[in-house]
């Protein structure tokens, strides 16, 4: 199996960021054209309870987006909205008694695509797992969750990891949540493989698992076949096969400069991760893929 299709390009986006239309320091033009600037394709502006339309804006897709908050017992769920094709009120699905399932159910009802932002900045636990069905993917970093905006909870493999190991198989995705736009912005990214940089194009790609989340590394291909699970990548120092199993040989590859690594699938494992890490310690994340 392989998980790119070679014959389609990638397009590079954002797809969770706030302007002045709720708690961002950029306007929607301003933010924009940072990212136009920094060479991303497509873009989603999810600003707190508030519908950014679709649009073409400086030769960047600017795809119809929202952020939905609920607190719950003992964590706060966080969902982002993409590619909203109908009418959406974000106020009404974010009422007292209301929980991220109907979040999520009035997302995708919109045509969208739901993503849970950040569950390491807020303390998410397995538990929340069942009200999460619908969801695109998860935030396995997230840009702002990080010093000096935030205490250092960016990164949410383990919760990824954890998920995967209770039968939720999330895709990841990686995403600014930039709010100040003094080092916060154009940091991380998705690269969908798909055939044009349209919102139907996209969304597709993101049903089928074509795409990838990274801070920096390339990932060219991916191939499962023959016990194998073999990664193509632009230059790096480090690829690192996760999985249910706590241990097992050879989940490390490590080299200078390395552009391909493989790692041989051990009796047991129901799944596999793979982190891709450059010489400048960014990494690049698959979303896991299920073995069982």
């Amino acid at each position: 199996m392989l998980l790119f299709d070679e014959r389609l390009p990638f397009f590079k986006g954002n797809t969770h960021m706030h302007t002045t239309c709720s708690d961002g320091r950029l306007s929607p033009q301003d933010a924009i054209a940072r990212y136009a600037r920094a060479g991303y394709d497509f873009i989603a502006l999810t600003d707190h309870r508030t519908v950014s339309p679709e649009r073409i804006e400086q030769g960047v897709l600017v795809l119809s987006g929202v952020e939905l908050d609920y607190r719950l017992d003992v964590q706060v769920v966080h969902i982002t909205g993409l590619g909203l094709r109908e009418p959406f009120d974000a106020h009404a699905v974010c009422q007292p008694g209301m929980g991220p399932e109907d979040g999520i159910a009035a997302i995708r009802a919109a045509g969208g695509r739901a993503i849970l932002a950040h569950p390491a900045w807020s303390l998410n636990t397995l538990s929340v797992l069942p009200r999460l069905r619908g969801v695109s993917a998860l935030e396995i970093f997230n840009s702002v969750s990080q010093s000096p905006w935030n205490g250092d909870r960016a990164e949410s493999a383990s919760f990824s990891d954890l998920a995967s190991t209770a039968g939720a198989y999330l895709p990841v995705v990686c995403a600014d949540d930039a709010h100040f736009y003094d080092g916060d912005e154009c940091q991380s990214f998705i690269c969908v493989n798909a055939p044009a940089c349209t919102r139907e194009a996209l969304l597709d790609a993101l049903d089928a698992g074509r795409f990838y989340a990274s801070r920096g590394p390339r990932i060219e291909q991916v191939e499962v076949a023959n016990g194998r699970v073999v990664v193509r990548t632009s230059p790096a120092r480090r690829v690192i096969f996760y999985s249910n199993l706590v241990w097992t040989d050879g989940r490390c590859v490590q080299g200078s400069g390395m552009r391909e690594a493989a790692y041989a699938l051990q009796r047991g494992e129901r799944f596999v991760r793979v982190e891709v890490v450059d010489e400048a310690g960014r990494k690049a994340y698959l979303s896991p893929i299920a073995l069982d």
